[in-house]
Protein backbone atom coordinates (compact mmCIF):
# COMPACT_ATOMS: atom_id res chain seq x y z
CA UNK A 1 0.00 0.00 0.00
CA UNK A 2 2.79 2.49 0.77
CA UNK A 3 4.42 2.00 -2.40
CA UNK A 4 1.37 2.38 -4.05
CA UNK A 5 1.00 5.78 -2.33
CA UNK A 6 4.23 6.41 -3.10
CA UNK A 7 4.11 6.19 -7.02
CA UNK A 8 0.25 8.26 -6.70
CA UNK A 9 2.45 11.09 -4.43
CA UNK A 10 5.16 11.23 -7.38
CA UNK A 11 2.41 11.35 -10.55
CA UNK A 12 1.46 13.99 -8.95
CA UNK A 13 4.49 15.70 -8.04
CA UNK A 14 5.47 14.91 -12.21
CA UNK A 15 2.48 16.51 -13.33
CA UNK A 16 2.67 19.58 -11.18
CA UNK A 17 5.79 20.58 -11.98
CA UNK A 18 5.57 19.28 -15.71
CA UNK A 19 2.32 21.96 -15.82
CA UNK A 20 4.33 24.73 -14.11
CA UNK A 21 7.03 24.41 -17.07
CA UNK A 22 5.06 26.41 -19.43
CA UNK A 23 3.04 29.56 -18.94
CA UNK A 24 -1.21 29.86 -18.50
CA UNK A 25 -2.34 29.82 -22.19
CA UNK A 26 -4.68 32.79 -22.06
CA UNK A 27 -4.85 36.53 -21.48
CA UNK A 28 -1.97 38.50 -19.36
CA UNK A 29 -1.24 41.53 -17.91
CA UNK A 30 2.46 42.67 -18.25
CA UNK A 31 3.39 45.84 -16.48
CA UNK A 32 7.13 47.26 -17.63
CA UNK A 33 8.23 49.62 -13.83
CA UNK A 34 9.45 52.88 -13.91
CA UNK A 35 10.70 55.38 -11.00
CA UNK A 36 8.23 57.69 -12.32
CA UNK A 37 5.49 55.64 -13.70
CA UNK A 38 4.11 52.04 -14.57
CA UNK A 39 2.92 50.95 -18.35
CA UNK A 40 0.99 48.35 -18.54
CA UNK A 41 -0.49 46.58 -21.54
CA UNK A 42 -2.04 42.76 -22.45
CA UNK A 43 -0.30 40.13 -23.94
CA UNK A 44 -1.89 36.79 -25.02
CA UNK A 45 -0.15 33.15 -25.12
CA UNK A 46 -1.25 30.48 -27.13
CA UNK A 47 0.01 27.10 -28.27
CA UNK A 48 -1.36 25.34 -31.36
CA UNK A 49 -1.75 21.97 -31.50
CA UNK A 50 0.73 19.77 -29.56
CA UNK A 51 3.29 22.50 -29.53
CA UNK A 52 4.96 23.80 -26.06
CA UNK A 53 6.55 26.85 -27.52
CA UNK A 54 3.88 29.74 -26.82
CA UNK A 55 3.04 32.28 -29.75
CA UNK A 56 2.92 36.00 -27.67
CA UNK A 57 0.54 38.55 -28.97
CA UNK A 58 0.78 41.93 -27.53
CA UNK A 59 -2.11 43.64 -27.77
CA UNK A 60 -2.53 47.73 -27.81
CA UNK A 61 -6.32 48.51 -28.50
CA UNK A 62 -7.29 47.16 -31.85
CA UNK A 63 -2.99 45.81 -32.75
CA UNK A 64 -2.26 42.70 -32.11
CA UNK A 65 1.20 41.68 -32.83
CA UNK A 66 2.75 38.19 -32.64
CA UNK A 67 6.06 36.80 -31.70
CA UNK A 68 6.45 33.24 -32.81
CA UNK A 69 10.01 33.06 -31.25
CA UNK A 70 9.66 32.51 -27.17
CA UNK A 71 11.25 30.20 -25.62
CA UNK A 72 10.92 27.82 -22.15
CA UNK A 73 13.27 26.57 -20.48
CA UNK A 74 12.39 25.30 -17.01
CA UNK A 75 10.86 28.06 -15.16
CA UNK A 76 12.14 31.04 -17.39
CA UNK A 77 10.86 32.50 -20.62
CA UNK A 78 12.81 34.62 -23.05
CA UNK A 79 10.33 37.15 -24.97
CA UNK A 80 12.48 38.45 -28.43
CA UNK A 81 10.54 41.64 -28.93
CA UNK A 82 9.85 41.11 -32.45
CA UNK A 83 13.09 42.92 -34.51
CA UNK A 84 13.86 45.00 -31.75
CA UNK A 85 17.30 44.58 -30.33
CA UNK A 86 15.17 44.14 -26.93
CA UNK A 87 13.67 41.10 -25.08
CA UNK A 88 11.96 40.40 -21.66
CA UNK A 89 13.36 37.59 -19.50
CA UNK A 90 11.60 36.53 -16.48
CA UNK A 91 10.55 33.48 -13.96
CA UNK A 92 7.58 32.16 -14.15
CA UNK A 93 4.84 30.35 -12.24
CA UNK A 94 1.24 29.15 -13.58
CA UNK A 95 -0.31 32.55 -13.27
CA UNK A 96 2.83 35.42 -12.73
CA UNK A 97 6.09 36.51 -14.00
CA UNK A 98 9.09 38.49 -12.78
CA UNK A 99 12.22 39.56 -14.94
CA UNK A 100 13.60 42.50 -16.39
CA UNK A 101 13.00 43.90 -19.62
CA UNK A 102 16.13 45.11 -21.64
CA UNK A 103 16.91 47.46 -24.29
CA UNK A 104 20.01 46.41 -25.76
CA UNK A 105 20.42 49.01 -28.33
CA UNK A 106 20.45 51.25 -25.56
CA UNK A 107 22.37 49.71 -22.53
CA UNK A 108 19.12 49.62 -20.55
CA UNK A 109 16.45 47.75 -18.48
CA UNK A 110 13.53 47.79 -16.47
CA UNK A 111 11.94 45.93 -14.06
CA UNK A 112 8.86 43.77 -15.64
CA UNK A 113 6.08 41.62 -14.54
CA UNK A 114 3.10 39.81 -15.58
CA UNK A 115 -0.06 38.29 -14.13
CA UNK A 116 -2.33 36.25 -15.53
CA UNK A 117 -6.11 36.93 -16.27
CA UNK A 118 -5.63 40.64 -15.32
CA UNK A 119 -7.09 43.60 -17.33
CA UNK A 120 -4.75 46.48 -18.81
CA UNK A 121 -6.72 48.82 -16.36
CA UNK A 122 -9.30 48.58 -14.23
CA UNK A 123 -12.75 49.74 -16.26
CA UNK A 124 -15.30 48.67 -13.44
CA UNK A 125 -16.20 51.17 -10.57
CA UNK A 126 -15.13 54.40 -11.90
CA UNK A 127 -16.74 57.81 -12.48
CA UNK A 128 -18.74 58.40 -15.38
CA UNK A 129 -16.30 59.33 -18.20
CA UNK A 130 -15.62 62.33 -19.52
CA UNK A 131 -16.91 62.84 -23.38
CA UNK A 132 -13.85 63.39 -25.69
CA UNK A 133 -13.79 64.36 -29.31
CA UNK A 134 -12.29 62.12 -31.49
CA UNK A 135 -9.52 65.37 -32.95
CA UNK A 136 -7.05 67.19 -30.57
CA UNK A 137 -5.00 69.90 -31.05
CA UNK A 138 -2.45 68.86 -28.41
CA UNK A 139 1.09 70.65 -27.59
CA UNK A 140 3.61 69.16 -26.11
CA UNK A 141 6.20 71.28 -23.95
CA UNK A 142 3.75 73.97 -23.71
CA UNK A 143 5.09 77.51 -22.56
CA UNK A 144 8.87 76.68 -23.10
CA UNK A 145 10.92 77.30 -26.24
CA UNK A 146 10.81 73.43 -27.18
CA UNK A 147 7.27 73.62 -27.36
CA UNK A 148 6.34 71.18 -30.43
CA UNK A 149 2.57 70.45 -31.67
CA UNK A 150 0.68 67.21 -31.82
CA UNK A 151 -2.21 66.17 -33.41
CA UNK A 152 -4.06 63.76 -30.96
CA UNK A 153 -6.38 61.47 -32.66
CA UNK A 154 -8.74 59.23 -29.99
CA UNK A 155 -11.65 56.99 -30.00
CA UNK A 156 -14.11 56.17 -26.63
CA UNK A 157 -16.83 53.32 -26.06
CA UNK A 158 -17.17 53.83 -22.23
CA UNK A 159 -14.57 54.30 -20.37
CA UNK A 160 -12.25 52.77 -22.55
CA UNK A 161 -10.24 55.11 -24.97
CA UNK A 162 -7.87 54.64 -27.78
CA UNK A 163 -5.59 56.14 -30.50
CA UNK A 164 -2.51 57.89 -30.96
CA UNK A 165 -0.27 61.05 -31.27
CA UNK A 166 1.01 62.26 -34.72
CA UNK A 167 4.19 64.57 -34.94
CA UNK A 168 6.68 65.62 -37.45
CA UNK A 169 8.99 62.71 -36.13
CA UNK A 170 6.37 59.95 -36.83
CA UNK A 171 3.48 58.99 -34.52
CA UNK A 172 3.24 56.95 -31.24
CA UNK A 173 1.42 54.20 -32.47
CA UNK A 174 -1.33 52.51 -30.55
CA UNK A 175 -2.40 53.59 -27.37
CA UNK A 176 -5.35 52.30 -25.22
CA UNK A 177 -6.15 53.47 -21.94
CA UNK A 178 -9.57 54.09 -19.40
CA UNK A 179 -11.39 57.83 -18.47
CA UNK A 180 -12.28 58.01 -14.88
CA UNK A 181 -14.49 61.07 -14.53
CA UNK A 182 -11.78 64.11 -15.96
CA UNK A 183 -8.96 61.65 -15.04
CA UNK A 184 -6.90 59.93 -18.19
CA UNK A 185 -4.63 57.02 -18.17
CA UNK A 186 -2.84 55.28 -20.68
CA UNK A 187 -0.57 53.21 -22.66
CA UNK A 188 1.64 52.00 -25.35
CA UNK A 189 3.99 48.77 -25.34
CA UNK A 190 5.26 48.02 -28.80
CA UNK A 191 8.61 45.99 -27.92
CA UNK A 192 10.99 49.22 -27.90
CA UNK A 193 8.64 51.53 -26.73
CA UNK A 194 6.47 51.59 -23.37
CA UNK A 195 4.81 55.08 -22.77
CA UNK A 196 2.41 55.74 -19.86
CA UNK A 197 0.06 58.96 -20.84
CA UNK A 198 -1.75 60.89 -18.07
CA UNK A 199 -3.89 63.45 -18.31
CA UNK A 200 -6.81 65.54 -16.54
CA UNK A 201 -9.88 67.52 -18.07
CA UNK A 202 -10.70 71.19 -16.88
CA UNK A 203 -12.42 74.06 -17.74
CA UNK A 204 -12.21 72.96 -21.26
CA UNK A 205 -8.48 71.70 -21.50
CA UNK A 206 -6.54 68.64 -21.30
CA UNK A 207 -3.06 68.80 -19.46
CA UNK A 208 -0.92 66.11 -18.18
CA UNK A 209 2.36 64.06 -18.92
CA UNK A 210 3.46 61.81 -21.54
CA UNK A 211 6.56 59.61 -19.47
CA UNK A 212 8.76 57.86 -22.13
CA UNK A 213 11.48 56.15 -19.08
CA UNK A 214 12.99 56.39 -16.05
CA UNK A 215 13.00 60.04 -15.29
CA UNK A 216 12.18 60.82 -18.81
CA UNK A 217 8.92 62.73 -19.13
CA UNK A 218 7.06 65.72 -21.21
CA UNK A 219 4.46 68.11 -19.57
CA UNK A 220 1.58 68.38 -22.97
CA UNK A 221 -2.06 69.86 -23.16
CA UNK A 222 -4.98 69.36 -25.57
CA UNK A 223 -8.16 71.26 -26.48
CA UNK A 224 -11.01 69.43 -29.21
CA UNK A 225 -9.95 71.18 -32.76
CA UNK A 226 -11.92 69.04 -35.43
CA UNK A 227 -9.56 70.80 -38.15
CA UNK A 228 -6.19 70.36 -36.00
CA UNK A 229 -3.57 68.47 -39.00
CA UNK A 230 -0.11 68.02 -39.02
CA UNK A 231 2.05 68.65 -42.34
CA UNK A 232 2.16 66.72 -45.07
CA UNK A 233 5.34 64.55 -44.75
CA UNK A 234 5.80 65.22 -48.90
CA UNK A 235 5.83 68.82 -48.03
CA UNK A 236 8.47 69.46 -44.92
CA UNK A 237 11.70 69.11 -46.89
CA UNK A 238 11.69 70.93 -50.18
CA UNK A 239 13.85 69.97 -52.99
CA UNK A 240 13.19 73.49 -54.81
CA UNK A 241 14.30 73.32 -58.16
CA UNK A 242 17.46 72.65 -58.38
CA UNK A 243 18.91 69.17 -59.42
CA UNK A 244 19.94 66.85 -57.05
CA UNK A 245 21.49 63.42 -56.97
CA UNK A 246 22.51 61.49 -53.95
CA UNK A 247 25.65 60.77 -53.06
CA UNK A 248 26.28 57.11 -53.14
CA UNK A 249 30.08 57.31 -52.03
CA UNK A 250 28.89 58.79 -48.59
CA UNK A 251 25.80 56.80 -47.73
CA UNK A 252 27.77 53.40 -46.49
CA UNK A 253 29.60 53.79 -43.43
CA UNK A 254 33.35 53.56 -42.80
CA UNK A 255 34.89 50.58 -43.56
CA UNK A 256 31.57 49.32 -45.41
CA UNK A 257 31.60 47.93 -48.87
CA UNK A 258 30.53 50.70 -51.87
CA UNK A 259 27.29 50.76 -53.31
CA UNK A 260 27.15 48.96 -56.73
CA UNK A 261 25.05 51.95 -58.51
CA UNK A 262 24.13 49.96 -61.81
CA UNK A 263 21.81 47.99 -60.74
CA UNK A 264 19.54 51.19 -60.41
CA UNK A 265 20.43 53.11 -63.57
CA UNK A 266 16.93 53.40 -65.24
CA UNK A 267 14.77 52.41 -62.33
CA UNK A 268 12.71 54.08 -59.95
CA UNK A 269 14.74 54.07 -56.32
CA UNK A 270 13.54 54.35 -52.94
CA UNK A 271 15.82 55.36 -50.59
CA UNK A 272 14.89 54.19 -47.15
CA UNK A 273 17.15 55.69 -44.07
CA UNK A 274 16.11 53.99 -41.07
CA UNK A 275 17.10 52.22 -37.72
CA UNK A 276 16.25 48.88 -36.66
CA UNK A 277 15.55 50.18 -32.72
CA UNK A 278 12.76 52.45 -34.46
CA UNK A 279 9.46 51.31 -34.31
CA UNK A 280 8.41 53.89 -36.68
CA UNK A 281 11.16 52.47 -38.83
CA UNK A 282 9.78 49.25 -38.13
CA UNK A 283 6.02 50.00 -39.49
CA UNK A 284 7.47 51.18 -42.82
CA UNK A 285 9.61 48.43 -43.35
CA UNK A 286 7.00 45.71 -42.99
CA UNK A 287 4.98 48.42 -45.64
CA UNK A 288 8.23 48.27 -47.88
CA UNK A 289 8.74 44.73 -47.95
CA UNK A 290 4.79 43.83 -48.45
CA UNK A 291 4.76 46.43 -51.54
CA UNK A 292 7.97 44.86 -52.74
CA UNK A 293 6.96 41.73 -52.95
CA UNK A 294 3.70 42.95 -54.95
CA UNK A 295 5.83 44.82 -57.41
CA UNK A 296 8.74 43.24 -58.14
CA UNK A 297 8.18 43.35 -61.70
CA UNK A 298 8.39 46.83 -62.39
CA UNK A 299 11.24 49.46 -62.44
CA UNK A 300 11.27 50.27 -58.99
CA UNK A 301 14.05 49.28 -56.12
CA UNK A 302 14.47 49.86 -52.62
CA UNK A 303 17.82 51.09 -51.11
CA UNK A 304 17.49 50.94 -47.19
CA UNK A 305 20.54 52.35 -45.20
CA UNK A 306 20.45 52.01 -41.12
CA UNK A 307 21.70 54.17 -38.40
CA UNK A 308 22.36 52.32 -35.29
CA UNK A 309 22.32 53.44 -31.54
CA UNK A 310 24.96 51.16 -29.59
CA UNK A 311 27.36 51.56 -32.16
CA UNK A 312 29.77 49.64 -33.53
CA UNK A 313 30.42 48.28 -37.10
CA UNK A 314 30.04 44.69 -35.32
CA UNK A 315 26.68 45.67 -34.03
CA UNK A 316 25.25 47.17 -37.06
CA UNK A 317 26.24 44.53 -39.21
CA UNK A 318 25.12 41.72 -36.81
CA UNK A 319 21.75 43.58 -36.52
CA UNK A 320 20.94 44.63 -40.41
CA UNK A 321 21.81 40.84 -41.33
CA UNK A 322 19.00 39.96 -38.01
CA UNK A 323 16.50 42.43 -38.83
CA UNK A 324 16.34 41.07 -42.54
CA UNK A 325 15.87 37.61 -41.50
CA UNK A 326 13.19 38.88 -38.54
CA UNK A 327 11.65 40.48 -41.62
CA UNK A 328 11.98 38.76 -44.79
CA UNK A 329 13.66 41.97 -46.48
CA UNK A 330 14.60 41.14 -49.96
CA UNK A 331 16.10 44.24 -51.01
CA UNK A 332 19.10 46.16 -49.87
CA UNK A 333 20.13 47.02 -46.62
CA UNK A 334 23.39 48.27 -45.72
CA UNK A 335 25.01 50.09 -42.71
CA UNK A 336 25.58 53.88 -42.62
CA UNK A 337 26.81 54.99 -39.56
CA UNK A 338 25.46 55.53 -36.23
CA UNK A 339 22.59 57.48 -35.45
CA UNK A 340 22.90 60.87 -36.28
CA UNK A 341 19.98 63.04 -38.12
CA UNK A 342 23.40 64.88 -39.87
CA UNK A 343 25.01 61.51 -40.83
CA UNK A 344 22.18 60.41 -41.95
CA UNK A 345 21.15 63.55 -44.54
CA UNK A 346 24.87 63.78 -45.83
CA UNK A 347 24.37 62.43 -48.67
CA UNK A 348 21.48 64.77 -49.76
CA UNK A 349 22.86 68.29 -50.60
CA UNK A 350 19.27 69.62 -50.47
CA UNK A 351 19.70 69.13 -46.27
CA UNK A 352 21.75 69.09 -43.42
CA UNK A 353 19.74 67.30 -41.78
CA UNK A 354 16.86 65.22 -41.65
CA UNK A 355 13.71 65.74 -39.53
CA UNK A 356 13.22 62.07 -38.61
CA UNK A 357 13.84 58.35 -38.57
CA UNK A 358 12.54 57.09 -40.68
CA UNK A 359 12.63 59.24 -43.98
CA UNK A 360 12.11 58.38 -47.52
CA UNK A 361 14.35 59.93 -50.66
CA UNK A 362 12.61 58.63 -53.95
CA UNK A 363 14.91 59.32 -57.24
CA UNK A 364 13.99 59.36 -60.39
CA UNK A 365 15.04 57.20 -63.15
CA UNK A 366 17.67 59.36 -64.35
CA UNK A 367 19.15 59.47 -60.58
CA UNK A 368 18.09 62.29 -59.43
CA UNK A 369 15.78 63.17 -56.09
CA UNK A 370 12.45 63.98 -56.62
CA UNK A 371 10.51 63.68 -52.99
CA UNK A 372 11.11 63.60 -49.75
CA UNK A 373 8.68 61.57 -47.33
CA UNK A 374 9.81 62.99 -43.55
CA UNK A 375 8.49 60.84 -41.25
CA UNK A 376 6.19 57.70 -41.19
CA UNK A 377 2.30 57.94 -40.29
CA UNK A 378 1.75 54.22 -39.56
CA UNK A 379 -1.06 51.94 -39.34
CA UNK A 380 -2.35 53.60 -35.97
CA UNK A 381 -3.12 56.62 -38.13
CA UNK A 382 -5.92 55.11 -40.30
CA UNK A 383 -6.39 57.70 -42.75
CA UNK A 384 -3.05 58.88 -42.84
CA UNK A 385 -1.68 55.95 -43.50
CA UNK A 386 -4.42 54.90 -46.32
CA UNK A 387 -3.17 58.24 -47.59
CA UNK A 388 0.96 57.95 -47.77
CA UNK A 389 0.30 54.54 -49.15
CA UNK A 390 -2.01 56.36 -52.06
CA UNK A 391 0.08 59.06 -52.49
CA UNK A 392 3.52 57.23 -52.70
CA UNK A 393 1.82 54.79 -55.85
CA UNK A 394 0.66 57.65 -57.08
CA UNK A 395 3.87 59.33 -57.30
CA UNK A 396 5.78 55.95 -58.16
CA UNK A 397 3.06 55.89 -61.34
CA UNK A 398 3.98 59.33 -62.50
CA UNK A 399 8.41 58.84 -62.14
CA UNK A 400 7.78 55.19 -63.70
CA UNK A 401 5.38 57.11 -66.85
CA UNK A 402 8.48 59.47 -67.57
Amino acid sequence: MKKIYSILLLFILLTATTNAQHPTEGMWRGVIHYSNAEVPFLFDVAYEGNSKTPTITIINGDDEADIDRATVKGDSIHIPMFAFDTIIKAKFTENSMKGRWYKNHSNRDYRFEATYDAPRYNSTGLKTPTQIENRWQMTFRPGTERAYPVLGIFEQSGHIITGTMLTETSDYRFFEGVIDGNTLNASSFDGTHAFAMEGTFENGTWKGKMIYSSGSSEDWKAVYDEHAEIRDPFGVISLGKTEHKPDFESLPAEGQPAINTEKYDGKVLMIQLFGTWCPNSYDQTNYLVDWYKNHRKDDVEILAVSFEANYSVEYGEKRIAEYKQNMNIDYDVILGGRLNKGVAASAFPFMDRIMAFPTLVIVDKKGYARYVHSFFTGPATGEYYTRFDERLNQILDELLAE
